[in-house]
């Protein structure tokens, strides 16, 4: 018998030599079993330094195996997180999901299978069948008994808030379909325990065929990360956001965006180099056609990571992301920036302070160190075979009175022509409306200095969170619209140096997963 080709993902919190084992057991069982091609993706996940220990232990236990691939994860925290990014790692055409303990009998992949090619697009397995069997150690009876326990007491409450006719939601080993595990991930926003209950949500609004079938646990040990307590009141938050985003349509089929709206989305990604996963998350959307635009970051650590593969992207526009508020900035490194300017990095707030929060002018002394830092960071790039297009800045500084006025001349000159006004009407009442008064105070300066701009979206929070609605609304947009952006697969931001870290983190997978939604 010939099987299908599949991607198996590990959410791996457990350390040591443990899940070292399991893989190992993992491996072995498949190679003398699953008569097709296959690849087990690990996905270690939790602290920083037990992550980098884990995968370094896996490292070298497999670094011969080409079917085992290793991921890391680390923000946001959750199981349904770490499986979300470790599934851009997979290749193959069916996905399964299974804890790291292994505590099932594998023989489920090949029944689940069969299942598969009768065409349901989702199978799951059931502990609560009448043909479910449990092996495990009388001493962890109490353990389990108590998990059972909240698994019932879940699985009820799923059952009443959301009429799904599954009697066990949260089993550990599941099978799928690619494009189910898509469609999945492009609307999962549920990031720990009850990510299961949002993949069935999405199954019953998209009429996706789910069967469950029996399973058998083999519990040999109490290895486990999750608390049932705390739990608990995570899992009533997550509930009630789930009915929350059921009761608004996010679960029903959409209509995809026409090639003409599309075309007016002119969809800008800030923060190009931050880090390594920004740019791999901005890679993909350019490569799927959904970004347009890539505003980069010239003195980031990690600018020149990916940056070919950028630039090869066909019709990708380039864009200057000025920097002066985070990270060594070029001209410190040469010495040309005066003491009372850029001599060292400026915090925002201290920007904002001394434009008298945009009433006047900044000092003429700062205001030169800009200018030159602006030339350096152009030239930079275009020392790299970067081709630019346009010019907008990290925290906006460039809307601060007397920056536009100072810049634009060299702007021009340099071949930079066009820039950024956030003058969104909708950031009223949120802390970002400040940039609508400080655009509007560059406005004028923008049109002294012939440069030219886009009207221009600030999506918050809840678009990328509702992800149906916010799509709805995007095809309102009747004329080219910037629409700005900080997508990343996953949030590694903690792992950059003091003076380069931001607090933009995990939020931006959320941002990634509703901005691939849109080319589907």
């Amino acid at each position: 018998m010939v099987h299908q080709d599949l991607s198996i993902i590990i959410p791996a919190k457990a350390s040591g030599e443990f899940i070292v084992k399991k893989v190992g057991v993992l491996l072995d069982y498949l190679q003398q079993h699953w008569h097709g091609l296959f690849e087990v993706v690990v996905c270690v996940n939790g602290e920083l330094s037990e992550v980098e220990a884990t995968h370094a232990l896996l490292l070298t236990h497999f670094k011969d195996e080409s079917r085992i691939v290793l991921h890391q994860h680390l923000a946001p925290a959750g199981k349904g997180a770490a499986l979300q990014s470790a599934f851009l790692s997979t290749q193959y055409k069916l996905i399964a999901f299974i804890d790291a303990d292994l505590p099932f009998n594998l023989v489920f992949l090949t029944d689940a299978e069969d299942v598969i090619k009768s065409g349901s697009s989702l199978v799951v397995g059931n502990r609560r069948l009448p043909t479910s069997r449990v092996h495990l150690p009388t001493e962890l009876l109490p353990a389990l008994f108590k998990r059972h326990l909240f698994g019932l007491l879940y699985n009820r409450a799923v059952r009443l808030l959301f009429g799904i006719d599954q009697s066990d939601t949260q089993c550990g080993i599941k099978l799928m379909t690619r494009e189910f595990a898509t469609k999945l991930f492009c609307h999962l926003t549920c990031h720990g325990f009850s990510y299961d209950v949002e993949m069935f949500l999405l199954a019953q609004g998209h009429n996706d065929k789910v069967s469950s079938i029996p399973v058998t646990l083999l519990h040999d040990n109490a290895q486990s990360t999750l608390s049932l307590s705390r739990e608990l009141i995570r899992s009533a938050t997550s509930l009630a956001h789930l009915k929350y985003k059921k009761l608004r349509g996010e679960y029903q089929p959409r209509p995809a965006l026409s090639q003409s709206q599309n075309k007016l989305l002119q969809i800008t990604s800030d923060d190009w180099g931050i880090s390594p996963a920004v740019n791999e998350g901005m890679l993909r959307l350019a490569q799927a056609g959904i970004i347009k635009r890539v505003s980069i970051m010239a003195n980031s650590l990690h600018k020149d990571y990916l940056l070919d593969e950028l630039k090869a992207v066909p019709q990708i526009q380039l864009g200057l992301h000025f920097n002066v508020t985070n990270g060594l900035l070029l001209g410190q490194k040469t010495g040309q920036h005066q003491l009372d300017g850029l001599a060292q990095t400026r915090p925002l707030l201290h920007l904002i302070k001394q434009s008298w929060f945009g009433c006047r002018s900044l000092p003429m002394v700062l205001l030169k160190d800009i200018e030159v830092e602006f030339t350096l960071q152009v030239k930079r790039l275009q020392e790299q075979g970067v081709t630019l297009n346009y010019f907008d800045s990290h925290h906006h500084v460039h809307l601060l009175p007397g920056v536009i006025d100072q810049i634009a001349p060299q702007a021009k000159n340099l071949g930079l022509g066009h820039t950024r006004l956030v003058l969104d009407w909708t950031l009223l009442g949120k802390p970002q409306f400040l940039l609508c008064w400080f655009s509007l105070r560059a406005k004028g300066a923008v049109k002294r200095a012939g440069l030219s701009y886009l009207p221009f979206k600030y999506p918050g929070r809840k678009q990328f969170i509702f992800r149906n609605r916010w799509q709805r609304q995007l095809t309102n947009v009747v004329e080219p619209t910037e629409i700005i952006c900080h997508p990343a697969t996953q949030g590694d931001l903690t792992r950059l140096p003091d003076e380069y870290t931001d607090h933009y983190n995990g939020a931006r997978v959320d941002e990634f997963w509703a901005l691939y939604n849109l080319s589907r």
